[in-house]
């Protein structure tokens, strides 16, 4: 098996899903790389072994061939490993002679320097690499929770790296933001993949948690990895409003009702007797009548007209969010015919038809 070699030899190679080809930058010195592809269809054999250089057409042909290159060192080796030991050794004498001099795809001093700081930093994470960007842009790592959930961290490299190590590195995750403050002030990539590991490990319970109350409590809306707050229904009109606390997810969450005062009134006695934090969560949400969604229970008085949907039944008061019954119409298994939906209010179960006026509300 190639595959295992080629990556702990080779890591800023990234292979197809059937490792017959590969492509990245390969150092040829301390400071200097060039980009190539490789196609090896019949893996681990060299039969058909195909080598480019996208930039290889500003080379000097009559001092040197390529494709006879490629062939001498397939007859002296049995393995692509040891193929690429030999042909690095045969483009780092090239570029001695200056026969790269003209090739924009050769990393210069800078950015050689660049990579290698970069495979030296990731080089004991390589397991945890999903992609390095070919102009060294940024470099996505994906780590794994109890779960099995995948989470990304995107990192963004900045040009001078690692010369000037000063500045913190800016990224990209789905984490609570509660939990960014471990991870804002680094300034290095190996550490910043370090600590959000680290991160990682320390809220797997709470994702265990967030699983547990999207798939068991009929959670209004749609969750990420990064939210802490859910809305639950209790009642046609009154929703109840939890915070997890990412950091100890399994003590009793924070409650806030939402709803119509008088709806709210009969649920608050309860929650008072459960609430450990009853004294300061006295601000639950109280909005009048006929201005918050029945699926939501945001508030509506802020919302343009054209983006609110009233149900037309004569007994019925409720009002939505155009996004929100949408959401909910479509959840329930209409489909659009002629920019419109149809389907039953959540509140009165009566028909109702959705005229949609800006088609691009539903698109969630």
């Amino acid at each position: 098996m190639n595959e295992p070699i080629m990556l702990e030899k080779f890591p800023t190679l990234s292979p197809s899903k059937d490792f017959k080809s590969w492509k990245g930058f390969i150092l040829l010195n301390m400071y200097d790389s060039v980009y190539i592809e490789i196609s090896c269809p019949n893996i681990p054999q060299l039969d058909n072994l195909e080598v480019h250089i996208p930039e290889f057409k500003e080379l000097k042909f009559d001092q040197f061939n390529l494709k006879k290159t490629v062939e001498t060192i397939k007859k002296e080796t049995n393995s692509l490993p040891e193929f690429l030991k030999e042909f690095i050794l045969v483009l780092s004498k090239i570029l001695k002679q200056d026969l790269f001099s003209n090739v924009q795809n050769l990393c210069n001093m800078q950015t050689g320097e660049k990579l290698y700081s970069i495979i030296q930093e990731v080089n004991i994470f390589s397991k945890y690499v999903q992609t390095i960007d070919e102009e060294l842009n940024h470099i996505i790592f994906n780590v794994l929770d109890t779960c099995r959930h995948n989470h990304l961290l995107k990192i963004y490299i900045p040009k001078d790296y690692p010369i000037y190590k000063k500045q913190f590195l800016n990224f990209e995750s789905m984490i609570p933001s509660a939990t960014m403050n471990y991870l804002t002030k680094v300034n290095t990539i190996s550490k910043l993949f370090e600590e959000f590991k680290t991160l990682i490990d320390k809220l797997s319970n709470f994702w265990e948690v967030q699983k547990e109350v999207i798939n068991t409590c009929n959670v209004i809306g749609s969750y990420t990895f990064k939210d802490v707050n859910y809305k639950i229904p209790i009642d046609n009109q009154v929703c109840i409003e939890i915070e997890i606390d990412p950091f100890n997810p399994k003590t009793c969450p924070k409650f806030n009702l939402c709803g119509q005062p008088e709806s709210i009134k009969k649920f608050q006695q309860r929650l008072n007797d459960i609430d450990p934090y009853k004294e300061d969560n006295t601000h639950e949400v109280e909005v009048s009548d006929s201005n918050y969604c029945f699926i939501c229970y945001d508030q509506l008085d802020i919302v343009p007209k054209e983006q609110t949907k009233t149900c037309t039944y004569e007994k019925c008061d409720a009002l939505y969010h155009m996004t929100c019954i949408c959401e909910w119409l479509l959840n329930s298994g209409s489909t659009p015919m002629f920019e419109h939906l149809q389907g039953k209010c959540p509140q009165c179960e009566e028909d109702m038809l959705v005229a949609l006026e800006n088609f691009d509300l539903i698109k969630t």
